[in-house]
């Protein structure tokens, strides 16, 4: 989900350096987010496990989601997010993982993987997580402060308020471009329940957007630059944005919070394309990124929280002691999964979502 620009770039640079391998050299093709992984993990994946390495990018799910279930990628291995996981499994796109094949799977934090697989049964056996986050408000206290005295700096109502978005629209307000979490983060501040099906009630939170869309500058997926820069004073965005000018500028101009009324837990999972060529070397691949140093070099590298508890010790930086960064039981807000939609339900969002953002 869901890395910076420059360091995407940075990072994709590096991995399409790999020439394609010859017949007689094992090949793995990996499939992810931009930049959703530390160089150090490419290069010493190649230099120790002696496996060719090529990795294709997105920055859409929607793209990822398509193109596996279209099949024919070419792909042995992908990151896709938790959400679009119960569809791929419907259309067949994805297979079940040996995880006797990868030992270092058993490193993966069992309370969250068993969290996120009550999210979606139907994920069990098909997916490692790899890593996690949060979606909250990242805002410039300065300018928010002065256009909103007295508001409340805690809450979906920062940007959810009509009157708060009209006041911060001149200084700029950007939201993530994912219908299925900024309407859940609706819904809660509406005190309602995020998941419900409810044709009222999602009529109501679509109506809580379209009421500030005209103050929003953008819905978008690429928040980074925008708040590094100072173009925007407030983005509904996902914490590896939003905590980027926190780690990695230091700044105390932003501050990141995850609102009172709840905020929407996502993850990032492996998965095997259902026609991956080469199995044993995903296996091996997935094996080599959930090492606890590579896991902290991902942390590091993407600000997303990671599935290896005991990678923490290798994280020598007091920065990543942040409370975004903590397990989700010891975050003192309300966390919830998006509800896993089928695929008509999901288009059906989709295009209420684009008319919104065009003034329908």
């Amino acid at each position: 989900m869901r890395l910076t620009t420059t360091t995407a770039l940075a990072l994709l640079t590096g991995a399409v350096l790999f020439a394609p391998a010859s017949a007689e050299t094992e090949h793995v093709s990996f499939y992810n987010w931009s930049g959703y992984i530390a160089q150090e993990a490419i290069d010493g994946f190649t230099e120790d496990v002696g496996t060719q390495f090529s990795m294709d990018t997105y920055g859409e799910s929607d793209e990822a989601e398509a193109r596996l279930i279209a099949r024919g990628t070419g792909y042995d291995l992908a990151v896709v997010p938790m959400e679009s996981v119960g569809r791929l499994v419907e259309s067949g796109a994805i297979q079940e993982i040996e995880v006797d094949a990868i030992p270092n799977s058993t490193g993966v934090n069992s309370e969250l993987q068993e969290l996120f697989l009550q999210s979606m049964p139907s994920a069990e056996g098909h997916v490692l997580p790899y890593l996690w986050g949060t979606t909250g408000v990242v805002f410039d206290v300065e300018a928010v402060s002065e256009r909103l005295p007295g508001a409340s700096l805690d809450s979906w109502s920062l940007v959810f308020d009509p009157e708060n978005a009209e006041r911060l629209a001149a200084c700029g307000i950007t939201i993530v471009d994912s219908v299925e979490e900024v309407i859940a983060a609706a819904l809660v501040y509406l005190g309602l329940d995020p998941h419900t099906q409810s044709d009222q009630d999602l009529d109501a939170a679509f109506e809580v957007v379209s009421a500030i869309a005209p103050y929003v500058r953008s819905f978008d997926n690429d928040q980074y630059d925008d708040l590094l820069g100072g173009e925007i004073c407030l983005a509904v965005a996902w914490s590896t944005d939003a905590l980027a000018p926190l780690l990695e500028e230091g700044s105390e101009q932003y501050q990141f919070i995850l609102p009172q009324e709840g905020t929407n837990l996502w993850a990032d999972v492996f998965v095997i394309p259902s026609d991956a060529a080469n199995v044993e070397q995903s296996n091996l691949l997935m094996d080599y990124i959930l090492r606890p140093d590579m896991m902290a070099l991902a942390t590091l590298s993407t600000f997303a929280n990671n599935s290896v508890s005991s990678s923490r010790a290798e994280i020598d930086d007091p920065n990543f002691d942040l409370p975004a960064l903590a397990l989700p039981q010891d975050i003192p807000v309300p966390l919830y999964f998006v509800k896993p939609r089928n695929g008509q339900e999901k288009r059906q969002l989709d295009r209420r979502w684009r008319r919104l953002q065009v003034g329908l």
